[in-house]
């Protein structure tokens, strides 16, 4: 085990990747309407009363510019088949939706079909948190399936949930 007593980016990040999370697709529209979406592992659940969940989105993310216009997101909870959706969500590409079907939700967020559970949330509050913003929404409306095993990231990698990498490939087509 290695001891560093002023961790660098590089190996904090790599200490941080030992603690595997879930992936979730983050969606939302812009102030022209058109769907935004991003990949994020840093969901959680913070309150139950008031029912409150947070993600954290990249200082500068365009994101945090359309929650301004438009304060309300939809979680997306993705399935180990879906790590595929998650790496388009993570591109820097125009259209991150492409192959995504989905329907609009609450407040006409995104909802991605087949996900593990989703939560439509308006804006709560966002916090500085460093070189990141911490967002947090209160959830107005979920959905969920009692089936299913989670995408993972672990070390850098997706995970199916057994250890094994998860598939490239599209296991969802279609769109809207």
């Amino acid at each position: 085990m290695a001891t560093v007593e002023s961790p660098d980016p590089i190996t904090l990040r790599r200490a941080l990747g030992s603690f595997a999370t879930g992936i979730a697709v983050v969606t939302g529209r812009r102030p022209d309407g058109e769907p935004f979406g991003l990949t994020a592992s840093s969901f959680q659940s913070l309150s139950l009363d008031p029912p409150l969940v947070l993600y954290n989105a990249q200082k500068g993310a365009a994101s945090l510019a359309f929650l301004a216009e438009r304060p309300a997101f939809c979680v997306n909870i993705l399935r180990r088949d879906q790590a595929w959706m998650a790496r388009q969500f993570a591109e820097h590409r125009p259209d991150r939706f492409a192959g995504v079907a989905w329907e609009a939700g609450w407040s006409d967020c995104p909802v991605v079909e087949g996900a593990l559970a989703t939560f439509e949330c308006r804006l709560w509050a966002n916090y500085d948190g460093g070189d990141h913003v911490i967002v947090i929404g209160e959830v107005m409306r979920q959905r969920f399936v009692e089936v299913g095993d989670p995408l993972l990231y672990f070390r850098g990698s997706f995970m199916d949930g057994s250890g094994r990498d998860a598939p490239a490939q599209r296991q969802c087509t279609g769109g809207s």
